[in-house]
């Protein structure tokens, strides 16, 4: 039986993983491993391993890696304790194949200490093109991996330019896509019966925007400023919003300390009306899809909101590059363009049709990579040679 180690550090990652784990696990010829560490075991950001447990997965190994800090060096810092307990745990489990996603600086540790450990690895979502040091993560993790499931069509093609064996480049489309067109969804006035609602102030018969804006770590210095200027914009807006914290990144201290300030500035007149350390992918999905706008940096207002139609302000320069759909309107990090361009969003027609749009798959990606795990000739995989793209 082949064993294949799926490794997870934080909610974002664990979310396009759902329905690979559930596809390998599904495969009576694969053992599915399971090791999560990094942010998932934080408290400050909900315990998101819970939601892993919830969902009936057993966790194979437990990794301590993140310190606290609030600048690029202490990332730096974690993704060498990473590599240490990650190979640890390799050591222990022993895969055949160790199956990564994204370009978090975590994910990095875990291509290095397998890749360096003589284990192949398979990586999802390589090949796209993005601001920040993501970016730079993420095409090194591709050249550390053996194995290419991209998300779309022009990341394959970017995949093969790097030097890398077309011959295992996959264009399997995006996983997390999988999970939205699987899921039953409740009616939006149904939202705050949700278990991880329903202390949730919200009125459901009126508009309500979801905030989810990262730090942006090559500009981590202004991280405090930008979400004020995103929180100031939402006041002068006034429709009532919810708030999911930040990843953990250089530049999430400050950031948490200006939300905070917010609050106390505005008290019980503010229009936050509820903040999430984190929240179940699932009960996410069912806020995305019934909200009037996604307001923020995250790559979820690049993938998974266009799946509902929803309209997305996405501020500064965190998805740069990133492969888009016209739902999305990209704005700089300043007051008055946010307020404009969320006016704008708010008064287009609701969940205005983009479907056919969709550049991220048909929602079979995590069939697709358990179906080429299964089969795929591992000899003398972990011997890479860089190919000629010309």
């Amino acid at each position: 039986m082949r064993k294949i180690c799926v490794i997870t550090g934080y909610r974002s990652d664990y979310t396009k993983l759902k329905s690979v784990l559930k596809s390998v696990q599904d495969k009576s010829t694969l053992e599915l491993q399971l090791v999560v560490f990094a942010a998932h075991l934080l408290s400050t950001h909900g315990n998101s391993v819970n939601d892993i447990e919830n969902d009936g997965y057993k966790i194979s190994y437990r990794c301590n890696t993140n310190i606290t800090g609030d600048e690029p060096l202490v990332m730096s810092k974690s993704v060498g304790i990473a590599i240490v307990e990650l190979s640890v745990a390799i050591a222990h489990l022993n895969p055949d194949v160790v199956l990564i996603v994204g370009d978090r600086y975590e994910i990095l540790a875990a291509a290095i200490a397998a890749s360096v450990g003589n284990i192949p690895v398979a990586h999802i979502q390589g090949g796209e093109i993005s601001g920040t040091v993501d970016e730079t993560i993420r095409h090194t993790i591709t050249k550390l991996a053996h194995i290419h499931f991209p998300s779309t069509a022009l990341s394959a093609k970017r995949i093969a330019s790097m030097g890398e064996d077309p011959q295992r480049v996959f264009n399997v489309g995006c996983p997390a896509i999988d999970h939205i067109k699987g899921l039953s969804y409740c009616e939006r006035l149904d939202l705050t019966q949700l278990d991880e609602l329903k202390s949730c102030k919200l009125d459901l018969k009126n508009p309500y925007i979801l905030l989810l804006q990262h730090p942006v770590t090559t500009e981590y210095q202004e991280s405090g400023k930008q979400i004020t200027e995103t929180l100031e914009a939402l006041e002068a807006v006034g429709v009532q919003t919810l708030l999911i914290y930040p990843n953990p990144d250089a530049g999430s201290a400050e950031m948490l300390r200006a939300i905070r300030k917010h609050k106390r500035s505005y008290g019980k007149k503010t229009v936050i009306r509820a903040v999430f350390k984190n929240l179940s992918f699932e009960t996410y999905l069912n806020l995305l899809k019934n909200c009037s706008c996604l307001v923020g940096n995250s790559s979820s207002g690049i993938r998974e909101a266009h799946m509902f139609g929803v309209p997305v302000v996405n501020i500064g320069s965190r998805q740069s590059g990133r492969e888009r759909t016209s739902n999305i309107t990209d704005v700089s990090p300043t007051r008055q363009t946010i307020i404009e361009k969320m006016q704008e969003a708010l008064a287009r027609p609701e969940n205005y049709n983009i479907k056919e749009e969709s550049i991220y798959g048909d929602g079979k990606a995590g069939q697709r990579i358990a179906d080429i795990l299964e089969n795929i000739n591992l000899e003398l995989i972990i011997q890479k040679k860089l190919r000629n793209s010309t």
